[in-house]
């Protein structure tokens, strides 16, 4: 009878049952396997078909031999921002076929090992350890590690891994004084700007304990400005931050927190009382005294009703660095036939979702100089008028001291009046990631990675034009409700 077709049934336990053809019909046959695992059993039996009828020879068995071992080490050196990856290796093939392609992935979850950090001195040994330093980590953030490295199987490289193993980084060193301000979790990243203090003061009159920062930047300085009178425990606490661009004669962006157990809302009114900021050096400071004879106003960045727990804190609102030339009718006010601009509108709705308790709302606003400039003549000077305002906000649940959970959204709106539109207008949505790359600036820096990079790519602001109880709502994903 004739032979119609020879092969192979294997496979890892004493019945093999995949099966392979061999080339050709004659004896003796072969045929090659590939993709099997190191240093396994495997069982197999050959074939044969002759005249229909399959008929099997006995199971026999052999072992592949080992590529050797990589372990996934411990981490040392650990710090808030940086640690050191060991792992080991043993019997692995060197020499003329040493392994490659040696490398640490890396994250926050271990189902997403999403960095990787390579090992690039080479192998030379059959047995030794190597490491790998990481940095740019976030501090008291959970890191899981696994080891990789590609040795040499006989014909070709094959990749073998370690156990994914954690660690821990450490808190974030602490800091003092003004420094402590400007790496609040919602400040956004000013460590490019060359920082210094030039001086503090105090304000008496507006409960102002108040801090000059100067900045690589001859025409850009920082003010802090803090209270005490009515915050927590009467101590000194954080009011508002502030960039200011003497260049521009106006704010680039402030920061502030919402959260009426530091920020009690006491509803003490606009207590309008504008002057110079005392932590601002620079002499072009503009009252913008003639701004709404030509339709414009004196456009908040931190709002007067953001800051109601005593007159003096709110007078703190009404310094000309926190004042940027703003469309009044239809945008920062109310217009004839048209209701509360949309910038009142979504200034109302910060204030209305302000939290209490251990969650915050961060929020940065700022300007944007987009396009054509135009000018507004005031005091002598010639006043750049903003194209955009924009105000991004980040908000955070905490256990202790750290991040539980984020959600962030950003507005943007040209500087004109906008009629009675919603302020969450489809085309005045976007992400903070957006603001960041216009505005040239990493808010919200201090938050966690594992919660900020969603929060700031995000664009569905459900969750803060529709939340009526956000403050109870944690995790990382927060949707409408």
């Amino acid at each position: 009878m004739t032979v119609s077709e020879v092969g192979f049934y294997y496979g890892t336990t004493s019945n093999p049952s995949t099966k392979v053809t061999a080339s050709g019909t004659s004896s003796p046959f072969t045929k090659a396997l590939t993709g099997l695992t190191p240093n396994n059993t495997y069982y197999y039996k050959a074939y044969v078909i002759e005249g229909g009828q399959e008929r099997t020879g006995s199971v026999v068995s052999f072992t592949t031999p080992s590529l050797g071992t990589v372990t996934t080490g411990s981490a040392s050196n650990i710090t808030s921002s940086s640690a050191t990856l060991s792992a080991s290796y043993s019997n692995v093939v060197t020499g003329q076929h040493a392994p490659q392609d040696i490398y640490f992935k890396y994250g926050t979850s271990s189902g997403n090992l999403d960095k990787t950090a390579y090992y690039n001195n080479g192998l030379t040994n059959a047995s030794g350890s190597f490491s790998v330093s990481v940095s740019d980590l976030d501090p008291s953030q959970t890191y899981y590690f696994k080891v990789f490295m590609s040795v040499w199987n006989g014909s070709t490289y094959q990749e073998i891994s370690g156990d994914v193993v954690s660690f821990t980084t450490t808190a974030a060193p602490a800091q003092t004084g003004w420094q402590a301000y400007l790496s609040d979790y919602g400040m956004p990243n000013v460590s490019g700007l060359g920082l210094s203090l030039r001086q503090s003061g105090t304000y008496s009159d507006r409960d102002d304990k108040w801090y000059s920062v100067d900045t690589s930047n001859s025409n850009r300085q920082i003010a802090i400005h803090t209270y005490s009178q009515g915050a927590p425990s009467n101590a000194e606490t954080l009011n508002y931050v502030v960039l200011y661009d003497g260049s521009k004669y106006a704010p680039v962006w402030t920061y502030h927190v919402m959260n009426t157990t530091n920020w009690p809302d006491n509803s003490v009114g606009r207590n309008e009382d504008w002057g110079s900021d005392p932590a601002i050096s620079l002499t072009q400071q503009t009252g913008l005294d003639n701004a709404s004879a030509v339709g414009y106003s004196r456009g908040h960045l931190v709002a007067s009703e953001y800051r109601q727990t005593t007159v003096k804190q709110n007078k703190q609102t009404f310094y000309y660095s926190n004042q940027a030339p703003q469309w009044q009718d239809g945008f920062n006010g109310s217009g004839t036939g048209i209701g509360e601009g949309v910038w009142q509108k979504l200034e109302n709705r910060v204030r209305s979702l302000a939290p209490s308790g251990t969650t915050m709302m961060y929020v940065v606003t700022g300007v944007l100089y987009e396009g054509t400039t135009t000018t507004l003549p005031s005091n002598g000077k010639n006043v750049p008028i903003p194209s955009h305002f924009y105000k991004c906000i980040m908000r955070c649940t905490f256990s202790g001291g750290t991040v539980t959970g984020a959600q962030g959204i950003a507005f943007v709106y040209t500087n004109e009046s906008h009629g009675s539109d919603s302020y969450y207008k489809a085309s005045y949505v976007t992400s903070i990631n957006n603001i960041e790359t216009r505005a040239g600036f990493d808010f919200f820096a201090a938050v966690p990675a594992a919660y900020q990079d969603s929060a700031e790519a995000n664009t569905d602001a459900s969750w803060f034009t529709s939340g009526s109880n956000i403050s109870s709502i944690g995790g990382n994903n927060w949707g409408s409700f």
